[in-house]
């Protein structure tokens, strides 16, 4: 889907998702508004039927994010949705597992640019990942110091957690800065059908959710399906 650029800092080249006018120093064309979801840091029972089904509507990057699951588990999850949807999966964690499952893309903790401290997101990820690589800040300040070469980067939290009550939002997160970032910046935290819609109007080319598809389970193809219809209809 994407096209992997020469890296200029300590992560390796992977796909960016460039934005039109205001963020990424790449000449390609922008693609389509992302939408990411990550999924509950522990399993539940048919949990895989679930995944498959939001990938089978469309969802173009899914993040498997487990820390409370044993290796065990994490391993029974992949192995039900790869090697089918191997190449939307975003996986946290184990670059072993990754290439087991044919997975293209790791999101972790990556060197800042300028040599000094890291970033969130996870385990550390190697300078010269064979993988595409995604990374997790919770300021513009950290955000300028990544490296480019990033697939995208999420900033959180853009508005109140809907998974995490009293998590409240960032002061000046959901304002984009202008000028070059170094990759497009991917909004997270209490986003939903509320607030998708402002975030496209203000000029965000991607949104990961969470806690507005999990707080209720049976209900996440239909959010989903309504997200989506807010992203066509924004023109996102």
């Amino acid at each position: 889907m994407t096209n992997k650029n020469e890296n200029r800092g300590t992560a390796k080249s992977g796909p960016v998702e460039g934005v039109e006018d205001w963020a990424v120093d790449t000449p390609e064309e922008a693609p389509p508004f992302l939408l990411a979801l990550l999924t509950l840091p522990h399993n539940f029972p048919d949990e895989a039927l679930l995944l498959e089904e939001l990938l089978e509507a469309g969802l173009p990057k899914l993040h498997i994010r487990k820390p409370d699951a044993s290796e065990m588990q994490l391993t029974a999850l992949l192995s039900l949705l790869c090697p089918r949807w191997s190449s939307r999966l975003v996986l946290h964690g184990s670059p072993q597992l990754a290439k087991r499952y044919h997975i293209p893309q790791l999101h972790g903790s990556v060197g800042y640019s300028n040599g000094q401290g890291r970033s969130g997101g996870g385990p550390f990820i190697e300078e010269r990942s064979a993988f595409a690589v995604s990374t997790s800040v919770h300021s513009w300040t950290e955000f300028g110091l990544l490296p480019s070469g990033l697939s995208y980067a999420f900033i959180s939290p853009l508005f109140d957690s809907i998974s995490k009550p009293g998590y409240a939002a960032g002061t000046g997160l959901l304002q984009l800065p202008s000028g070059l970032l170094p990759c497009t910046p991917v909004g997270l935290g209490g986003i939903g059908a509320d607030s998708l819609g402002e975030m496209i109007r203000m000029g965000w080319k991607g949104a990961a959710v969470l806690g507005y598809i999990w707080e209720e389970p049976k209900k996440a193809l239909n959010r989903f399906l309504q997200l989506k219809k807010i992203i066509d209809a924004e023109g996102g």
